[in-house]
């Protein structure tokens, strides 16, 4: 569980529990990374574009041609080779 405290100015402050950051140094190890943020994947060129909420990822759509997939939040590869 995360926990949160507010900062002197009013900002909420998330703290990371032990677990979360054990599975966090798991998943790093393996190559993965949490990603919060919506993933929009072209199918046939590999081209990726991310975006912070559906509608962004869903105007950045509009007019596209081609086969496009748009992902939840979830892990993505950390390696630079992928």
């Amino acid at each position: 569980m995360e926990e949160e405290a507010e900062g002197a100015e009013g900002v909420i402050i998330s703290k990371k529990s032990e677990l979360r950051r054990e599975i966090e140094a798991l998943f790093e190890k393996k190559g993965l990374v949490l990603e919060r943020r919506i993933s929009v994947i072209n199918l046939e060129n590999g081209e990726a574009h991310y975006f912070d909420d559906y509608p962004g990822a869903l105007e950045f759509l509009k007019g596209k041609k081609g086969r496009w997939y748009i992902t939840t939040p979830g892990l993505k590869f950390s390696r630079k080779d992928r």
